[in-house]
């Protein structure tokens, strides 16, 4: 009795094919996977200025004291400007300038994120937070736009009581989303 050893490894065809399917899956899939970072780049992005807004309302009220939170860098204090896309700082503002001194509690510092841009309107650059945990003057919001464009951006409305909600911000300046 004779008997034949076949090969059980894939014909060249039968892997071209395989391949092919591969790559038709991967092309369909990579839109998707592509939203689906720049949303997790939002949300990100939205918490973790969130909590930074919040950490300093809560010191403001623990604390007793005014407490700022703008756009700038331990370094270099306050920027003065309204865009926070490079970071942004917390601090305790022991004289009432609205100006950070090494001598003054940094709280939190906060980075910006990779294809986010985060503005707040040039009236009301920084957030101040009084020992009750209010804000002076109206409500103020920032603004957080990523490459979704307007439909994916978000904004921080923060009350004059001191409430931060999260909310959608159909209606951005579509200039201020990265290109």
């Amino acid at each position: 009795m004779h008997i034949h050893a076949h090969g059980t490894g894939f014909t060249a065809f039968e892997l071209m094919v395989t391949l092919a399917v591969a790559a038709i899956l991967l092309g369909l899939a990579a839109p998707s996977f592509e939203s689906f970072t720049n949303r997790q780049r939002m949300k990100a992005a939205v918490t973790g200025l969130h909590q930074d807004l919040q950490a300093a309302r809560s010191q403001a009220v623990f604390r007793g004291a005014e407490v700022i939170a703008c756009p700038g860098t331990p370094d270099n204090g306050c920027s003065g400007g309204s865009d926070w896309s490079n970071g942004w700082i917390v601090f305790e503002d022991d004289n009432g300038d609205q100006q950070r001194q090494e001598t003054e509690t940094l709280l939190r510092h906060g980075q910006g994120h990779e294809a986010i841009t985060i503005h707040a309107p040039p009236s009301r650059p920084q957030i101040r937070f009084f020992p009750d945990g209010t804000t002076p003057g109206s409500n103020g919001s920032i603004g957080l736009c990523g490459r979704d464009g307007p439909d994916g951006a978000r904004r921080l409305v923060v009350s004059n009581i001191g409430r931060i909600r999260r909310d959608l911000y159909p209606g951005i300046d579509p200039s201020l989303c990265p290109a």
